[in-house]
């Protein structure tokens, strides 16, 4: 049966209130993330993916065509129901400070709008292209560090099968002809993340089983971890040999992307001996009628929550750091700010900033932020307990908040930190619970400043030094609430 043109114009007209509403909430966030992926090689792929999605939607593994009276099964309240819990998620994302939450928000919130905007079977017939999506997300970042580990213990593993001396401590390997580190580069997570976006379209249209496909893409996560291992042996076993002409220099990343390109395809190449027979792709049609009488309510309903959710976020309060922030006096006796400190202690873009030193060389340093402050977090990769191209933890205790560091560097130096996050008059050293009571905070209406006080000394983390940084950061502790600023308007 034909749609009458005045149901089609209807579900038009109601469709496009809901893009608007949907674009004028997540704008910001999809330009944020767009900024991930130029701004990071590790993303730079997700820029096929919409365009791989427009292709899948005008292809369809089946020939044939459901029932259009089947598109008229009802179950809107489930997509209607899924965008009303995202916009919380992205409530929480926005009070908290975490990126990634608004960014799953954002993806998500599409996904399911083109659920809704389709209808069930419509929805069924396209799930692959629609699901395809997800791989907009800028994800993985915190695998980064197990990855280095692990790559770590690979390549240490490799190297004594290959009769190299080595030693090793924590990310850093000594051999004959010179020291290498595992960095953040070398985690191999670049490979990683483009791999199980390329092998779950080659399982999809390679495979027709559930099972197969996902015994394909797992297979190749696994394949992607070790040949990362593998490619940083063979790097450092180049370079053993050839007393480091070779491996390190322009040829570095050659030698790495042709033996990740040679994995990805000798593991395409097996996967296609088991290739299933009938995976011919055909041309994809809509099924009609495309509108419902659930439409009526669904779309207003989600335009609704939409608007009421940008509406909230808008009158959050929200605070403008001064473009230097304000010296902060410490209530620390016969203190001055340290000339030189190879510490490396870093919080950007704060309210207020405290560093300062005893005449026991134990240095002191408070950072204030606001709970909803642009720009500036008070948890973010940009900020950091202590300079990590220097030193490299080897002990951490963590008690009632507050926790210790014993930090090492190459010259077998040894510095101790003390260090916990304050929001309002709460204590603690999990970076979880400092989004948590910062974002309760915000969307409570709370007030009261949100901190990292941290103290350090030279030496190693032993009992005497324990009861040092103690007595620091009981000095500390005597520092009084701090005003973090008017709102912004």
């Amino acid at each position: 049966m034909m749609q009458k043109p005045k149901q089609l114009i209807a579900y038009l007209s109601m469709l496009t209130v809901a893009l608007i509403s949907y674009v004028l909430l997540y704008a910001q966030t999809w330009l944020d993330m767009e900024r991930v992926w130029r701004s990071s090689a590790t993303y730079n792929h997700c820029y096929l993916i919409i365009p791989i999605s427009i292709w899948l939607f005008s292809r369809r593994k089946s020939s044939t065509v459901p029932r259009a009276a089947d598109n008229n099964k009802k179950g809107f309240g489930w997509p209607l129901l899924l965008l009303c819990l995202l916009q919380l998620l992205y409530l929480a994302g926005f009070a908290s400070g975490i990126a990634l939450l608004m960014h799953i928000a954002a993806v998500l919130s599409l996904q399911a709008l083109l659920w809704l905007a389709l209808g069930n079977q419509n929805a069924k017939l396209h799930c692959f292209a629609i699901g395809y999506l997800i791989f907009l997300l800028p994800f993985g970042d915190e695998l980064s560090p197990l990855l280095q580990y692990f790559t770590a213990d690979l390549t240490v593993f490799l190297l004594q099968l290959a009769a190299v001396p080595v030693f090793r401590e924590g990310l850093y390997l000594a051999t004959p002809v010179g020291l290498f580190e595992v960095a953040e580069a070398c985690s191999g997570l670049r490979f990683l993340i483009a791999s199980i976006a390329i092998s779950v379209l080659y399982a999809y249209l390679t495979y027709n089983k559930l099972v197969k496909q996902l015994l394909f893409v797992l297979a190749m996560v696994v394949v992607s971890i070790l040949a990362n291992g593998g490619r940083a042996f063979m790097l450092v076993y180049i370079g053993e040999k050839t007393n480091m002409a070779y491996g390190f220099g322009a040829d570095h990343f050659l030698y790495g992307w042709l033996f990740f390109g040679a994995v990805l395809m000798a593991g395409f190449w097996l996967g296609s001996r088991f290739a299933d027979s009938n995976t011919e792709l055909h041309p994809a049609t809509l099924v009609k009628p495309l509108y419902q009488q659930q439409h009526a309510l669904a779309l207003p309903m989600l335009a609704i929550a939409l608007l009421a959710t940008m509406l909230y976020q808008q009158s959050l309060p929200s605070v403008k750091p001064p473009l230097q922030p304000a010296t902060l006096a410490l209530p620390i006796e016969n203190s001055v700010v340290p000339d030189k400190s190879d510490w490396g202690i870093t919080f950007v873009d704060s309210l207020q900033l405290g560093h300062q030193s005893d005449e026991t060389n134990t240095e002191y340093f408070v950072a204030v932020y606001a709970n909803n402050q642009k720009p500036g977090k008070l948890v973010s990769w940009n900020n950091r307990l202590f300079n990590i191209d220097v030193w490299f933890m080897t002990d951490r205790q963590s008690n009632n908040g507050i926790t210790m560091l014993q930090l090492k560097n190459q010259a077998q130096q040894y510095r101790s930190v003390l260090y916990w996050y304050q929001i309002g008059q709460i204590k603690t050293s999990s970076l979880a619970q400092v989004k948590f009571y910062q974002a309760w905070h915000l969307l409570s209406g709370k007030s009261g400043p949100a901190s990292i006080f941290a103290v350090s000394a030279q030496g190693p983390l032993t009992d005497d030094m324990q009861r040092q940084l103690q007595r620091a950061a009981a000095k500390l502790s005597a520092q009084p609430v701090i005003n973090t600023g008017t709102p912004a308007l």
